[in-house]
């Protein structure tokens, strides 16, 4: 009876210990990529679209949008286990992260309550961070630590690119904008009784590991951002 008692014991810490295992391991589908797109955003250019309600007040600076897993061959894998109601509630972001996280990665959406940044946060986890097989922890303080170490806006201004709702000649961004490989995408803004293209997203590549940045192998890339000259919107 003792001997059964202990077996069963053993049997049930067993179970809780392969429980516990199986939630602190990566998700099925986590390293199923090949690096991360480090999706920068210039938030004038995404609240200047027709039906878009900006706060107020936004950052004149690129701001993060999100990092995202990404496959070689064009894939990125979306919606992984791990989901979670909401992250700044989560108990498992540190304050300092947190901090970063409100400044650089801001939801620029008008909200009725609060800012609204804990709601972009977890959209962005949900639907890619649970594919990278990182806590969340790991996963927000690489995005902002990568985020931290450049400044895009300095470097198009230092290659005679201002936000001034001018155009520019599309080679002028990509030379500035050269040693990322980046890929560089562009929305339309009306401009003159006319449509244009506006840089809208810079995507760096992020070695799988979210140690560095380290050019695209693809090269630099326009996404929808037409032929000719682009906006850079004030």
């Amino acid at each position: 009876m003792r001997s059964m008692k202990v077996n069963g014991i053993a049997v049930a810490t067993a179970v809780v210990a392969c429980s516990w295992l199986s939630f602190l391991a990566p998700t099925s589908n986590a390293q199923n990529f090949d690096f991360f797109y480090l999706v920068m955003q210039w938030p004038p250019a995404f609240c200047n679209q027709p039906g878009a309600r900006c706060k107020p007040r936004i950052p004149r600076t690129f701001t993060i949008h999100g990092m995202w897993p990404q496959t070689n061959s064009g894939g990125s894998p979306q919606d992984c286990p791990g989901a979670v109601p909401d992250v700044r509630r989560s108990g498992q972001v540190d304050e300092a992260t947190l901090g970063l996280m409100d400044r650089q990665w801001p939801n620029l959406k008008r909200v009725r309550r609060g800012n609204g940044n804990s709601q972009f946060w977890t959209y962005e986890w949900n639907k890619h961070g649970t594919c990278s097989g990182w806590s969340l922890q790991r996963y927000f303080r690489a995005t902002v630590d990568r985020a931290s170490g450049v400044d895009l806006l300095r470097e198009l201004r230092s290659n005679g690119i201002q936000p001034d709702n001018q155009l520019y000649a599309r080679n002028r961004f990509g030379n500035a904008l050269g040693r990322y490989s980046a890929v560089i995408s562009c929305n339309n803004v009306r401009r003159r009784r006319t449509i244009s293209k506006q840089i809208h997203e810079i995507w760096l590549c992020v070695h799988k590991d979210g140690s560095r940045i380290f050019p695209c192998a693809r090269g630099t890339r326009f996404r929808n951002c037409g032929g000719g000259a682009i906006v850079f919107s004030s």
